[in-house]
């Protein structure tokens, strides 16, 4: 180990910028604006002016004070602990999870496919581990953070009363495992051997081809706890763990590589069910590959320590790695597996049979739909000097006005791995110039002024980005400073951040009505994330070559259904295009 991806890479990454207090307060009232009404601008102000007056200054000196006493991102620390802090099922929280498209795949058997896919994973494992893989970069050359790639393999999210951990184990060259899960019952598979190999695919096939001929299967799967709240979670686990030989199987899942589920012939694969089972899912582990029937695949992420876009990337490197030529040695090898044995008491066996229910009614909760609109991608968009994601966020604000009659928040993740341990950061995406030129729109204008406001509205929107990606954006700042406060005396010491932290309005701000992802990647058939308020929708798009990939998750709550609400997006977006194509030509 080099540590090419750390304290070699960290000199050459910028460190990520604390911003300025009052800048960020000020941008606060002026983001606010489109979401609140006047009277509730006017209290929020206030709000924020006591804040701004007595309690901001120190929270920033103790945050800067934070800032300056690290090399690494400032961060990174918070927004770990901020994600374990959650107690909800993962699964209906944060994970996500998508399909591969039909075309990236080939034409092979449900063993097989498993097969190859576990190689192709312990090849970028091993590129990763080794760190032969090389640093990426920019278009211009910039490198990028590369530590979401040793988080990916060999990590589960432990659940602990009150806070998960994350366990990491160590990566090595040699004696690596990858849990297999079939018909409830848990399987270790042998994927690197003693000496660094990576096992054959005809000793990988048999072993998985046994593994299915097995009658002996479990009664009650082990993982289902997974799903469960976390401190219920927590504690049927530690349960468990009480006895020695579950406790040491418990422990190879977690030091696995990652998990494959082969799935039977009856359940189709679809992002949802990827996403949610509710069947032979282990939902805090990092990466999760599900292999149908009939040669179709899935992936499901934990995404407490992971980044989505250099994840995609890595999935992408897989699939891609299916069609390379068997090597010689792949017809050889024996079968190396082991079928994981459990002691369960009554009260075990109870809990774990609720818990499978459990996530069944959590499974049945979300509705997805997905479409693909053509000819609505980067290239015609650029045809017309239109930058592709500022279009989509308009259209979505646009179907969201039309749906509502209002405004609430629609946020959107912007990729910020130009810093060092650079994640996600959430930015808010609606302007006052998109509510002016929407307001227009939905009102029926198509003059060269309404064209006028959609320029200054686009502008905005790429103006936002920019300050998000250069690492001034509002949200991470203010999570920064309410930690602070929460870890140095909590409200009692700091009443007006406390009145400032827990308003209604900034509540109000902070609960998206869209929670987007935009993941522009050709293997992805269809994505699933879930929504991330209570009566809200989760949106994936994807603004390909010449298509645009569109996936809505809503509750069955909701007051509209994920097709209503994805026949609303499309008519939007289609729209929108349409009339900034007649613009152009005429």
């Amino acid at each position: 180990m080099t540590a090419k991806y750390s304290t070699q890479l960290l000199p050459q990454l910028a460190k990520l910028p604390l911003p300025d207090i009052d800048v960020t307060l000020s941008r606060l009232e002026e983001w606010s604006r489109p979401l609140l009404g006047e009277l509730q601008r006017t209290k929020f102000a206030d709000q924020i002016a006591a804040f701004k007056a007595n309690d901001a200054p120190e929270l920033q000196a103790l945050l800067k004070q934070r800032w300056a006493e690290t090399n690494a991102n400032w961060f990174a620390p918070i927004s770990r602990q901020h994600a374990l802090k959650s107690r909800h099922p993962l699964q209906a929280s944060s994970n996500f999870a998508f399909t591969v498209s039909s075309a990236d795949l080939l034409d092979l058997d449900q063993v097989t496919m498993a097969a190859k896919l576990l190689q192709n994973f312990a090849d970028q494992y091993l590129a990763y581990a080794s760190e032969e893989a090389p640093v990426e970069a920019t278009p211009d050359g910039q490198p990028v953070d590369m530590s979401t790639y040793q988080q990916l393999f060999r990590t589960q999210r432990q659940p602990e009363l009150g806070q998960d951990i994350l366990q990491k184990t160590r990566n090595t060259s040699k004696n690596v495992e990858v849990t297999v899960i079939y018909h409830q019952t848990v399987y270790q598979v042998r994927l690197i051997d003693h000496a660094g190999r990576v096992s054959t695919l005809h000793s990988l096939t048999e072993a998985l081809a046994q593994i299915m001929e097995n009658t002996a299967t479990d009664a009650f799967f082990i993982g289902a706890y997974t799903g469960l709240p976390r401190d219920d979670a927590a504690r049927l686990q530690q349960h468990l763990a009480t006895n020695q030989g579950n406790y040491e199987n418990l422990q190879r899942i977690s030091t696995s590589l990652l998990v494959l589920t082969l799935q039977d012939s009856n359940q189709p694969l679809t992002a949802q069910s990827t996403l949610l089972g509710p069947q032979d899912r282990i939902f805090d582990k990092t990466v999760q590959v599900i292999v149908s029937a009939d040669g179709h695949v899935g992936f499901a992420f934990e995404r407490s320590q992971t980044d989505p876009y250099p994840t995609l990337k890595l999935i992408t490197a897989v699939v891609n790695q299916l069609s390379q030529p068997a090597d010689q040695w792949d017809s050889k090898g024996k079968p190396h597996f082991q079928q994981l044995t459990w002691q369960l008491d009554h009260y075990t066996k109870e809990a774990l049979s609720e818990a499978a229910n459990k996530n069944a009614l959590i499974a049945n909760e979300l509705v997805c739909a997905s479409t693909t609109i053509q000819d609505l991608g980067n290239e015609p968009l650029k045809e017309l000097n239109i930058d592709s994601d500022a279009f989509s966020q308009i259209g979505l604000a646009l179907a969201e006005y039309r749906a509502t009659g209002g405004w609430r928040n629609i946020s959107e993740p912007v990729s910020m791995r130009h810093f060092y341990q650079g994640r996600t950061a959430s930015m808010a995406s609606i302007t006052l110039e998109e509510q002016r030129f929407i307001t227009a729109f939905a009102a029926g204008q198509r003059d060269a002024a309404t064209k006028q406001l959609f320029d200054q509205a686009m502008a905005a929107h790429n103006d936002r980005v920019i300050l998000t990606d250069d690492g001034f954006g509002i949200a991470h700042h203010l999570l920064g400073l309410q930690t602070t406060m929460t870890q140095t005396g909590g409200n009692e010491a700091f009443p007006d951040a406390a009145v400032f932290f827990h308003s209604a309005f900034l509540q109000h701000l902070a609960t998206d009505f869209f929670s987007t992802i935009n993941l522009p990647f050709e293997v992805i058939d269809s994505l699933a994330t879930v929504p991330t308020s209570a009566d809200g929708y989760g949106i994936y798009y994807g603004v390909l070559k010449t298509k645009l990939s569109l996936t809505v998750s809503a509750w069955k709550t909701n007051s509209f259904t994920a097709e209503e609400l994805l026949t609303n997006t499309i008519d939007s977006l289609t729209e929108l295009a349409d009339w900034l194509t007649a613009q152009y030509k005429g």
